[in-house]
C-alpha cells in the first residue's frame, strides 16, 4: 500500500476507525469480556442428553440461528472465552494501553492455566466432537500470539511445547486435537505457528508446512481440509492459511511461492467486484458474518503493514463498521447478538490493528515534517 493512499485512508476514516476500535473495547470491558458465543448451545444443563453427532449439531445449529430466544428456555449461561481475552489483549495493546492487555493476559493464566488452550464449552462439528476445555490449536495460537505481543511467552507452560509436538500425525500434519485424525489445513498450520512461536521441534513443523504446500491446488486456494466434507473453501480459513505461511517463512521455513500464489486466489475470489469481502470462495454477495468480515479487515491490515495491499480497503473497512451498533456492539445483523468472540473480538482486533497502523504513518509523517523544518 502507497504512503499517499494510507494518508488518503486516514484522512477519510482515522477518526471513524479510532472511535469505532474504542467503542468495541468499551462494549466488551463494560460486559468483563463475557457473553454469548454462536457455538456455545452445549453449555446448556440439557445438552449431556442429547446422544451422537447428528442430535448435537442440530442442537448448535438451533442457538446459532434462533439467539436468545431458544437460550432463554435451555439456560445457556453466557461465557468467558480464552481466544476472546487473548484478542482482546491484542486489540488493546494496538490500542496504546500495555496495562489493560496485562490484565488479560494475567487473566487467562489466573482462570484458564499457561496452556495449551481449549474452548469453554463442548464442541460438535459436522467433523469433530471434543469436550469442553480440551486445548485446540485453534485457541492456542490465539493465545500464544497475545503472549508473544505482551512479551509474556516466557509464561506459557513448557506443556504446550510437549502438547503441540504430541499433535504430529505420521501423515505429516498437526491434528487439531487430541481426537481428531483429519488434515484441516488452517488446523495444521495453526499448530506449526504455535510451535515455531515457542521454539518447537522444527523439523515436525517444517513436514506440516510442507504436507499442507503441496496440497495447494493450482489455482492456489486450498479446501478447509482433506476428506469428505471437508472440501470447502472460504475466505477466513483461507486468511488463517496465509498468515499462518507468512509468519513461517520469516521465520526460516521453506513455503515456496505458496504464499504468493494463495494470496493472488484470495484476492480473485474471495472479495466482491467492490472490494467487500465475501464468505465461501466465488460467492457473489458481501459477507454479513461479521467475524469473517473482521479477519478480512484485520487482514488487509496486515498486507499494508508487510506492502502486499493491491486493493482500497475502505469498502472492507466501511461494511464491518455498519454492523457496528449504537452500543458498540458488532451485530451480523440488527436483530442478532453480539457474541463476544465471535463477533467482538475479532472486530475490535482488526479495527485495533488499521488504528495503530494508521497512527504510526501520522507519527511518521509528523516527524517527517519537524525534521524538514529542522532542515530548512
Amino acid at each position: 500500500m502507497s504512503f499517499n493512499a494510507r494518508e488518503i485512508l486516514y484522512k477519510t476514516l482515522g477518526d471513524q476507525v479510532s472511535s469505532a476500535a474504542e467503542a468495541a473495547l468499551r462494549f466488551a470491558r463494560d460486559r468483563d469480556f463475557t457473553g454469548t458465543d454462536p457455538y456455545d448451545g452445549l453449555l446448556s444443563p440439557a445438552a449431556p442428553l442429547l446422544k451422537g453427532r447428528l442430535p448435537r449439531q442440530a442442537w448448535v445449529q438451533a442457538h446459532k440461528r434462533l439467539g436468545d430466544s431458544l437460550r432463554s428456555v435451555t439456560r445457556v449461561p453466557k461465557v468467558t472465552m480464552t481466544k476472546a481475552m487473548a484478542l482482546f489483549a491484542m486489540a488493546e495493546r494496538c490500542e496504546g494501553n500495555p496495562e489493560r492487555a496485562n490484565e488479560l493476559i494475567t487473566r487467562i493464566l489466573c482462570t484458564r492455566g499457561a496452556g495449551p488452550w481449549g474452548y469453554e464449552f463442548d464442541v460438535q462439528t459436522r467433523w469433530a466432537h471434543y469436550l469442553a476445555n480440551s486445548p485446540n490449536v485453534v485457541a492456542t495460537v490465539f493465545a500464544l500470539r497475545a503472549f508473544a505481543a505482551t512479551d509474556r511467552l516466557g509464561e506459557v507452560s513448557a506443556g504446550t511445547t510437549t502438547w503441540l509436538e504430541s499433535l504430529a500425525h505420521p501423515d505429516g500434519f498437526f491434528r487439531y486435537t487430541e481426537a481428531s485424525d483429519r488434515l484441516v489445513h488452517n488446523g495444521s498450520l495453526l499448530a506449526a505457528e504455535s510451535l515455531a512461536i515457542l521454539g518447537g521441534d522444527r523439523s515436525l513443523i517444517q513436514r506440516a508446512v510442507t504436507r499442507t504446500v503441496d496440497a495447494q491446488a493450482a489455482d492456489g486456494s486450498w479446501p478447509y481440509g482433506e476428506g469428505k466434507g471437508l472440501e470447502w473453501i472460504d475466505s477466513f480459513h483461507t486468511i488463517y492459511v496465509l498468515d499462518s505461511l507468512y509468519f513461517l517463512r520469516q521465520q526460516g521455513f521453506e513455503i515456496g511461492d505458496s504464499y504468493e500464489r494463495g494470496l493472488a486466489y484470495w484476492y480473485a475470489h474471495c472479495l466482491t467486484i467492490d472490494g467487500l469481502p465475501v464468505y465461501n470462495a466465488d460467492e457473489s454477495n458481501a459477507s454479513h458474518d461479521v467475524h469473517n468480515v473482521a479477519t478480512t479487515v484485520g487482514f488487509l491490515a496486515g498486507l499494508a503493514h508487510r506492502g502486499d495491499l493491491e486493493i482500497d480497503p475502505e469498502p472492507a473497512i466501511r461494511h464491518l463498521l455498519a454492523h457496528q451498533g449504537p452500543d458498540g456492539g458488532f451485530r451480523n445483523d440488527p436483530k442478532s447478538l453480539p457474541h463476544m468472540r465471535w463477533n467482538q473480538a475479532h472486530a475490535s482486533c482488526a479495527l485495533s490493528r488499521w488504528v495503530d497502523l494508521l497512527g504510526s504513518e501520522c507519527r511518521g509523517r509528523s516527524d517527517r515534517s519537524e525534521s524538514e523544518g529542522a532542515q530548512s
